[in-house]
């Protein structure tokens, strides 16, 4: 499995799973909810395999790491598909809780506005033509800050979570795993340019 079909499977399961818990919960709040803890860890889970995709390739050369380099574009559109599926997810819940609505601040809406805004503009620029479009220069530069402003807020999200309640600490070390391996593979390869020199 390579390619574009890797987006359209993990969108065909997302919508599934969506069913699937919709069906046993129900379309009520607590359904909803459900759906929206759901989507969120397949959300981190995604974008972690996009962002690490690299670092975990300089650490491990196998079949594995060699297939996740070569498809991250794909699981990154992936991600942006699973998080649009979480946006409906809070949408829904908004209408459903108005304990949630009115937990909503200004911060919340804005930070996690943006995030949503590097979502969809890093997913709209994942090819080749949109990288000759907006240069190698400018598109790099895209994806890596809209990729360390999404790890942040999925950080402020997850890891005070992860704090009190065991059942975030899979999604809260996901996140901590993120920047310590770019960090190490990034210090790694800056170890080596002496050496090739």
């Amino acid at each position: 499995m390579k390619g574009w079909r890797i987006t359209i499977l993990v969108s065909l399961g997302l919508v599934a799973l969506a069913a699937f818990q919709l069906g046993v919960w129900g379309t009520g709040e607590e359904g909803i909810r459900v759906l929206v803890r759901s989507t969120a860890r397949c959300s981190v889970v995604l974008f972690a395999l996009a962002f690490s995709a690299s670092a975990l390739r300089s650490f491990w050369r196998g079949p594995t790491t060699k297939w996740l380099l070569a498809n991250r574009r794909y699981l990154g559109v992936s991600y942006a598909a699973s998080h649009a599926l979480h946006a409906a997810a809070l949408v829904a819940l908004f209408g459903a809780s108005t304990e949630f609505a009115e937990s909503l601040g200004a911060v919340t809406l804005v930070g996690g506005g943006i995030a949503y805004v590097f979502t969809f503009a890093m997913a709209a620029t994942s090819s080749d033509a949109a990288v000759r479009a907006l240069g190698t220069t400018n598109w790099r530069r895209l994806h890596l800050v809209g990729g360390w402003y999404i790890w942040i807020i999925f950080a402020q999200s997850y890891l005070p979570r992860a704090a009190m309640d065991p059942a975030y600490l899979p999604a809260g070390m996901i996140v901590l795993a993120v920047p310590a391996l770019r960090t190490a593979a990034h210090l790694r390869q800056r170890a080596r340019k002496p050496q090739a020199a």
